[in-house]
């Protein structure tokens, strides 16, 4: 996939997100239940435009991004400055030598797009200080649109390679030799046609404040009845 053509237009961010964000309302979510010092060091390997990564600046986490695509991240800079989180958010591109050893590695909705997910797994694994945490999302095979056969053509645009079921994506993270703190189903039918079918993708950002939850709450209901789209994986590194 060409993610320079994916980000070929981003928008420069001029302030930080709130809990409600519809988009990054989950991870949000886990980052409060997570009791991390001020100072914390955290890696967002593949930060896309870095929205997640201001969000926790501005909490005084210490946020490195890598990113492939260059439009990707000139935009981050400049969003992180426009915010005044630049001390805090530093981008980079993904083939930077890491020193550092961090307290939290996100590696959200990435692992699906790697040929070799293992060694990538082994990679974040070495970057990660005993006790840190790694946080991984993906899409899921049980994902109803999925099974419908309505996003094989979403999957083949974003460059997806493959999917992943809970059982298989918990065996593979704990065969790197981590701890499993959490697995999480998310993302019911009703979220993902927002975000994988074209036609409804311009409703997101008109899903602020109240209508987030009530939208979020029905989603979730929806996960129940029909099953989820994404997983979610909280681990330790012991």
């Amino acid at each position: 996939m060409n993610y320079d053509k994916f980000h070929a237009a981003p928008r420069l961010q001029k302030k930080i997100i709130d809990r409600n964000n519809f988009t990054y309302r989950y991870l949000i979510d886990i980052f409060e239940e997570l009791d991390l010092k001020t100072n914390s060091k955290i890696l967002d390997y593949g930060s896309g435009v870095g929205t997640i990564d201001f969000y926790l600046a501005s909490k005084k986490f210490m946020v490195d991004g890598l990113e492939v695509s260059k439009n990707a991240l000139q935009i981050s800079k400049r969003s992180a400055k426009a915010i005044g989180v630049e001390d805090n958010a530093k981008f980079f591109n993904i083939s930077k030598k890491i020193n550092t050893k961090y307290d939290v590695i996100i590696c959200s909705e990435v692992i699906e797009h790697i040929f070799d997910y293992h060694s990538l797994l082994t990679r974040l694994k070495g970057y990660l200080k005993k006790g840190g945490y790694l946080l991984v999302t993906t899409p899921s095979l049980n994902a109803p649109l999925f099974k419908m056969r309505l996003l094989t053509k979403f999957d083949s645009e974003v460059g997806h390679l493959r999917r992943y079921n809970v059982r298989q994506l918990r065996k593979e993270i704990e065969k790197m030799g981590f701890k499993i703190i959490f697995v999480h189903k998310k993302e019911g039918i009703l979220r993902n046609s927002l975000f994988t079918l074209g036609k409804l993708n311009w409703m997101v950002k008109f899903l602020k404040g109240p209508l987030s939850d009530w939208i979020t709450y029905l989603d979730e209901l929806l996960v129940k009845l029909f099953g989820e789209s994404n997983i979610h994986i909280l681990s330790l590194k012991p």
